[in-house]
């Protein structure tokens, strides 16, 4: 049984969410209520590990509210766009799935560890999930995976939601049109009918839809269950409450929190080897997909920050927060990114299985 997390830990992760929320608020940064508690969370849990502590029921609630919003926001039109798109969203996670492998064993041969520890390090599939893989694996050490993906969440944290808010604020892509057409247009659209009796009713089977698919260890469930639920009642008409501003900038803090919580800047600072081969790592997938979302921007439909929000290597919460703050196509964004994190959480540990007899724990 895992130990009590102490209030005074939990207290202090708020007061550190309350200042770092507040200093990014005030410098003007993009996404300042989860951007701002992750970066005091990391800072304080470095300097003080003992002393703060933010336990994942709450993480989950935020990450349950943003998809709640996510899915109120479904249409019918996001629907058809969601089926239109299945082939590419298929051609794309298995594009990523490929990359991941090629990457890992490079890095794998750079790093000189593990091949498997290399693949599972750099597959975009999710830090705990790709650490329990490893856990699993005799041939990986999980440790090492924990270090490689807490870089990649480090620079995907901190470099796609600002990559997106210069794109949007430096005019390279449609982000005035795209607002337009994005979250807060299309939950002021459906705020025109005023929820029904049932809305309100129905609010306690969202979380009950995070906690089901939990239950039964569906990857991403926490967000799956409510973006499911809400958005295909949504998509069919039905009337959801609105959420106060004030619930979502408090779950933006919850999911900075969790991942601030997650990070272990103690480790990447100490390895001298390992950290900087895994940051260029993270910042070759990204700029992978800025040069990706570029170019298909430029033939299909859809602004440069959707595309590059729907591409970009997780994860869920800060994907969708994003995309949701700077108006882009936040249906689309989420339908590639849930999409690709179930691609590669289903196929990796069975392609890593697969290549047991054939790979030595020295390859």
């Amino acid at each position: 049984m895992k130990p009590a997390i102490p209030y005074t830990g939990i207290a202090c992760a708020a007061a550190a969410a309350l200042a770092g929320g507040g200093l990014f608020q005030l410098v003007g940064l993009p996404l300042a209520w989860m951007l701002g508690p992750a970066f005091a969370m990391m800072t304080v849990k470095t300097a003080w590990p003992q002393r703060i502590a933010w336990p994942r029921i709450l993480g989950d609630a935020g990450v349950v509210v943003v998809a709640y919003l996510l899915g109120r926001s479904m249409t019918k039109a996001t629907a058809v766009t969601i089926l239109h798109d299945l082939p590419f969203m298929m051609a794309t996670a298995l594009l990523w799935l490929v990359l991941g492998f090629l990457v890992g064993w490079l890095f794998a041969k750079l790093a000189r560890i593990d091949t498997v520890s290399g693949i599972l390090g750099c597959s975009p599939g999710g830090l705990t999930q790709m650490v329990i893989v490893a856990d699993s694996d005799s041939r990986a050490d999980a440790g090492t995976v924990a270090i490689v993906q807490t870089c990649r969440i480090l620079v995907v944290l901190y470099t796609v939601p600002f990559t997106a808010a210069w794109m949007a604020h430096a005019g390279t892509s449609e982000g005035a049109a795209a607002a337009g057409q994005g979250p807060a247009a299309q939950i002021a659209e459906a705020s025109l009918a005023a929820p029904s009796f049932y809305g309100y009713l129905l609010l306690p089977a969202v979380p009950l839809a995070a906690w089901l698919l939990r239950r039964m260890k569906v990857p991403a469930g926490e967000f799956l269950g409510p973006v499911l639920l809400v958005g295909v009642l949504a998509a069919s008409g039905f009337a959801w409450p609105e959420v106060p501003e004030l619930l979502t900038a408090a779950a933006q803090a919850c999911i900075g929190l969790f991942i601030g919580s997650r990070v272990r800047l103690r480790i990447l600072l100490e390895n001298k080897r390992l950290a900087p081969l895994a940051l260029a790592a993270g910042g070759f997938f990204v700029s992978l997909t800025l040069a990706a979302a570029w170019a298909i921007s430029a033939v299909a439909e859809g602004s440069i920050i959707t595309w590059f929000l729907a591409l970009s290597p997780g994860g869920l919460g800060e994907v969708a927060v994003t995309a949701m703050q700077l108006g882009a196509n936040d249906a689309q964004v989420t339908a590639y990114q849930v999409f690709r994190l179930l691609f590669i959480l289903f196929l990796v540990p069975f392609l890593v299985n697969l290549t047991r007899k054939k790979w030595k724990e020295d390859l």
